[in-house]
């Protein structure tokens, strides 16, 4: 019995941690990845990214480190954390958009709000894939940027981070 009890709590955070980890369906992943991004929380975040595009962030994060040691007065390329959204500005709020398939994808937009100037606003898109027992976020496609690339996404920022 006494090890039962002490397996409670453990199963509980299983059970739990499992269910935040996947969706079936593509609004509830937007809906989590931007409770997430408005808490500030890259734990949650990271727990809805597949293992190839956490494997990315994890060896830029490596790769920043080195080059913070090898330059402690430089900001290196992510000094400000993983960027996940086309912008550093925090919204005020974040909200799932429309779904849209796309060669064999699926991906979903995120809009970020600023109610008090919506001109502030915009919309990155989340593209997911089937992963495990559900859909996982695969890349994040950023807003239509100053330099006007189509399709301008995490994972070719976290690899062109480093050609400088």
């Amino acid at each position: 019995m006494r090890s039962a009890v002490q397996c409670g709590p453990f199963l509980a955070v299983m059970l739990l941690s499992g269910a935040a980890l996947a969706a079936d369906e593509p609004r509830a992943v937007a809906e989590a990845f931007c409770k997430a991004r408005l808490a500030g929380d890259e734990v949650a975040t990271h727990a809805l990214l597949t293992p190839s595009l956490a494997k990315v962030i994890g060896e830029a994060k490596a790769r920043n480190d080195i080059i913070a040691k090898a330059t402690p007065d430089e900001k290196p390329p992510f000094g400000d954390g993983i960027p996940y959204q086309a912008f550093p500005d925090v919204p005020q709020g974040c909200e799932a958009g429309k779904t849209v398939e796309k060669s064999g994808r699926v991906q979903i937009e995120v809009n970020y709000l600023f109610p008090e100037t919506p001109k502030a606003n915009w919309t990155d898109r989340l593209k997911l894939v089937v992963e495990g027992d559900g859909l996982r976020i695969d890349d994040i496609v950023f807003a239509n940027v100053a330099n006007g690339e189509p399709d301008h996404g995490l994972r070719k920022v976290l690899f062109e981070a480093f050609d400088q």
